[in-house]
Protein backbone atom coordinates (compact mmCIF):
# COMPACT_ATOMS: atom_id res chain seq x y z
CA UNK A 1 0.00 0.00 0.00
CA UNK A 2 1.30 3.45 -0.92
CA UNK A 3 0.92 6.66 1.09
CA UNK A 4 1.88 9.93 -0.61
CA UNK A 5 2.96 13.45 0.36
CA UNK A 6 4.77 16.21 -1.50
CA UNK A 7 8.18 17.75 -0.86
CA UNK A 8 10.75 19.76 -2.85
CA UNK A 9 13.51 17.34 -1.86
CA UNK A 10 12.00 14.01 -1.05
CA UNK A 11 12.57 10.29 -1.08
CA UNK A 12 10.44 7.20 -1.20
CA UNK A 13 10.33 4.54 1.50
CA UNK A 14 9.32 0.99 0.76
CA UNK A 15 9.39 -2.02 3.02
CA UNK A 16 7.87 -5.23 4.20
CA UNK A 17 6.72 -6.45 7.58
CA UNK A 18 7.72 -10.05 8.23
CA UNK A 19 6.35 -12.21 11.02
CA UNK A 20 8.67 -14.91 12.35
CA UNK A 21 5.81 -17.35 12.57
CA UNK A 22 2.18 -17.43 11.53
CA UNK A 23 0.37 -15.67 14.32
CA UNK A 24 -2.97 -16.44 12.66
CA UNK A 25 -2.73 -20.16 13.35
CA UNK A 26 -3.81 -19.92 16.96
CA UNK A 27 -6.03 -17.80 19.12
CA UNK A 28 -4.23 -14.81 20.61
CA UNK A 29 -5.39 -13.12 23.78
CA UNK A 30 -5.34 -9.34 23.90
CA UNK A 31 -4.96 -7.49 27.19
CA UNK A 32 -8.32 -6.44 28.61
CA UNK A 33 -9.43 -4.47 31.64
CA UNK A 34 -11.14 -6.40 34.41
CA UNK A 35 -13.62 -3.77 35.55
CA UNK A 36 -16.97 -3.81 37.36
CA UNK A 37 -16.68 -7.52 38.14
CA UNK A 38 -16.75 -8.55 34.47
CA UNK A 39 -14.89 -11.79 33.79
CA UNK A 40 -11.98 -11.51 31.36
CA UNK A 41 -12.46 -13.75 28.35
CA UNK A 42 -10.26 -14.84 25.47
CA UNK A 43 -10.13 -12.45 22.51
CA UNK A 44 -11.44 -13.59 19.11
CA UNK A 45 -9.17 -15.81 17.03
CA UNK A 46 -7.15 -14.32 14.15
CA UNK A 47 -7.62 -17.50 12.12
CA UNK A 48 -9.96 -16.07 9.50
CA UNK A 49 -8.48 -12.56 9.31
CA UNK A 50 -4.74 -13.14 9.51
CA UNK A 51 -2.14 -11.49 11.73
CA UNK A 52 -1.07 -8.94 9.11
CA UNK A 53 -4.64 -7.63 9.06
CA UNK A 54 -3.98 -6.58 12.65
CA UNK A 55 -0.89 -4.53 11.78
CA UNK A 56 -0.38 -0.80 11.20
CA UNK A 57 2.62 1.23 10.05
CA UNK A 58 3.40 4.94 10.16
CA UNK A 59 6.22 7.50 10.26
CA UNK A 60 7.08 9.72 13.20
CA UNK A 61 9.07 12.90 12.50
CA UNK A 62 11.86 14.07 14.81
CA UNK A 63 11.04 17.73 14.23
CA UNK A 64 7.76 19.54 13.70
CA UNK A 65 5.11 17.00 12.79
CA UNK A 66 2.76 17.59 9.87
CA UNK A 67 -0.42 15.55 10.04
CA UNK A 68 -2.96 14.84 7.32
CA UNK A 69 -6.35 16.60 7.32
CA UNK A 70 -8.79 15.07 9.82
CA UNK A 71 -11.25 12.50 8.53
CA UNK A 72 -14.31 10.64 9.77
CA UNK A 73 -14.00 6.88 10.20
CA UNK A 74 -16.23 4.15 11.58
CA UNK A 75 -15.65 1.24 13.97
CA UNK A 76 -18.95 -0.59 14.24
CA UNK A 77 -20.09 -3.17 16.77
CA UNK A 78 -21.38 -6.28 15.02
CA UNK A 79 -21.46 -9.88 16.22
CA UNK A 80 -20.03 -8.73 19.56
CA UNK A 81 -16.86 -7.61 17.79
CA UNK A 82 -15.43 -4.36 16.51
CA UNK A 83 -15.44 -4.21 12.71
CA UNK A 84 -12.86 -3.19 11.71
CA UNK A 85 -10.90 -3.78 14.90
CA UNK A 86 -7.87 -1.75 13.71
CA UNK A 87 -8.20 1.82 12.44
CA UNK A 88 -5.46 4.31 11.54
CA UNK A 89 -6.54 7.95 11.31
CA UNK A 90 -4.87 11.40 11.29
CA UNK A 91 -4.80 13.64 14.36
CA UNK A 92 -8.10 15.47 14.83
CA UNK A 93 -10.18 12.76 13.18
CA UNK A 94 -13.57 11.63 14.44
CA UNK A 95 -14.48 7.96 14.80
CA UNK A 96 -18.08 6.80 14.92
CA UNK A 97 -19.00 3.75 17.04
CA UNK A 98 -22.41 2.54 15.77
CA UNK A 99 -24.09 -0.40 17.50
CA UNK A 100 -25.46 -2.89 14.95
CA UNK A 101 -26.08 -5.65 17.51
CA UNK A 102 -29.54 -6.33 19.04
CA UNK A 103 -27.98 -5.83 22.49
CA UNK A 104 -26.47 -2.99 24.49
CA UNK A 105 -22.77 -2.05 24.35
CA UNK A 106 -20.72 0.37 26.42
CA UNK A 107 -17.55 1.40 24.58
CA UNK A 108 -14.64 2.88 26.52
CA UNK A 109 -10.87 3.43 26.61
CA UNK A 110 -8.39 4.03 29.41
CA UNK A 111 -5.48 4.72 27.06
CA UNK A 112 -3.05 7.48 27.95
CA UNK A 113 -3.55 9.48 24.76
CA UNK A 114 -7.37 9.31 24.88
CA UNK A 115 -9.73 8.36 27.68
CA UNK A 116 -13.48 8.08 27.10
CA UNK A 117 -16.60 6.18 28.15
CA UNK A 118 -19.55 6.30 25.73
CA UNK A 119 -22.11 4.85 28.13
CA UNK A 120 -24.69 2.17 27.38
CA UNK A 121 -26.53 2.42 24.07
CA UNK A 122 -28.78 0.11 22.08
CA UNK A 123 -28.97 -1.22 18.52
CA UNK A 124 -29.22 1.51 15.90
CA UNK A 125 -27.59 4.12 18.12
CA UNK A 126 -24.10 5.57 17.65
CA UNK A 127 -21.54 7.60 19.56
CA UNK A 128 -18.53 9.57 18.30
CA UNK A 129 -15.07 10.40 19.63
CA UNK A 130 -12.64 13.01 18.27
CA UNK A 131 -8.96 12.09 18.66
CA UNK A 132 -6.94 15.24 19.29
CA UNK A 133 -3.55 13.68 20.08
CA UNK A 134 -1.39 11.05 18.36
CA UNK A 135 -1.13 7.70 20.06
CA UNK A 136 -2.44 4.15 20.31
CA UNK A 137 -5.95 4.02 21.75
CA UNK A 138 -7.16 0.61 22.90
CA UNK A 139 -10.94 0.25 22.83
CA UNK A 140 -13.09 -2.15 24.90
CA UNK A 141 -16.67 -2.84 25.90
CA UNK A 142 -17.68 -2.83 29.58
CA UNK A 143 -20.31 -5.51 28.92
CA UNK A 144 -18.40 -7.89 26.64
CA UNK A 145 -14.82 -8.41 27.81
CA UNK A 146 -13.82 -10.23 24.62
CA UNK A 147 -14.37 -7.11 22.48
CA UNK A 148 -11.11 -5.37 21.63
CA UNK A 149 -10.22 -2.76 19.03
CA UNK A 150 -7.44 -0.24 18.41
CA UNK A 151 -7.52 3.29 16.99
CA UNK A 152 -4.05 4.49 16.00
CA UNK A 153 -3.86 8.27 15.67
CA UNK A 154 -0.97 9.03 13.32
CA UNK A 155 1.20 12.15 13.82
CA UNK A 156 2.23 12.57 10.15
CA UNK A 157 0.76 12.16 6.66
CA UNK A 158 2.50 8.78 6.23
CA UNK A 159 0.42 6.01 7.76
CA UNK A 160 -1.78 3.06 6.93
CA UNK A 161 -2.15 -0.72 6.85
CA UNK A 162 0.23 -3.03 4.96
CA UNK A 163 -1.07 -5.25 2.18
CA UNK A 164 -1.66 -8.98 2.57
CA UNK A 165 2.05 -9.66 1.98
CA UNK A 166 3.11 -7.14 4.61
CA UNK A 167 4.36 -4.62 2.01
CA UNK A 168 4.03 -0.86 2.41
CA UNK A 169 5.44 2.30 0.83
CA UNK A 170 5.55 6.03 1.56
CA UNK A 171 6.16 8.54 -1.24
CA UNK A 172 7.44 12.11 -1.08
CA UNK A 173 9.11 11.95 2.33
CA UNK A 174 11.27 15.08 2.85
CA UNK A 175 14.87 14.68 3.96
CA UNK A 176 15.35 14.33 7.68
CA UNK A 177 15.27 11.96 10.63
CA UNK A 178 12.25 9.76 11.19
CA UNK A 179 11.11 6.75 13.15
CA UNK A 180 9.25 3.99 11.40
CA UNK A 181 6.60 2.69 13.79
CA UNK A 182 4.96 -0.72 13.41
CA UNK A 183 2.19 -1.98 15.65
CA UNK A 184 0.94 -5.57 15.58
CA UNK A 185 -1.83 -6.75 17.85
CA UNK A 186 0.08 -9.62 19.44
CA UNK A 187 3.70 -8.45 19.04
CA UNK A 188 3.09 -4.86 20.20
CA UNK A 189 4.81 -1.62 19.11
CA UNK A 190 8.24 -1.44 17.45
CA UNK A 191 10.17 1.58 16.18
CA UNK A 192 13.13 1.87 13.81
CA UNK A 193 15.21 5.00 13.13
CA UNK A 194 15.43 6.16 9.51
CA UNK A 195 17.63 8.82 7.91
CA UNK A 196 15.96 10.08 4.73
CA UNK A 197 18.06 11.80 2.06
CA UNK A 198 17.02 14.38 -0.52
CA UNK A 199 16.20 11.79 -3.18
CA UNK A 200 16.14 8.11 -3.93
CA UNK A 201 14.41 5.12 -2.39
CA UNK A 202 14.96 3.60 1.03
CA UNK A 203 14.02 -0.03 1.56
CA UNK A 204 13.46 -1.29 5.06
CA UNK A 205 12.23 -4.65 6.34
CA UNK A 206 10.77 -5.06 9.80
CA UNK A 207 10.80 -8.53 11.34
CA UNK A 208 8.52 -8.92 14.31
CA UNK A 209 9.57 -11.41 16.98
CA UNK A 210 7.73 -14.59 17.72
CA UNK A 211 4.76 -14.47 19.99
CA UNK A 212 5.68 -15.18 23.60
CA UNK A 213 4.52 -18.51 24.96
CA UNK A 214 2.46 -18.17 28.14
Amino acid sequence: MCFVACGAFASDISGRIVLKKNLDRKSISAAVYNLRGIAVETAPSFQKQGALNHTAVWLEASGAESSAPPTTAKMQQLGRRFQPDVLVVPVGSTVEFPNLDPIFHNIFSLSRSQTFDLGYYAEGKSRTVTFARPGIVQVYCHIHANMYGVVIVAPTVWFGLPDLNGSFSFSGVPAGEYRLAVWQRSAGLFRKKLQVSNSGTIHVDVTLPEERDE
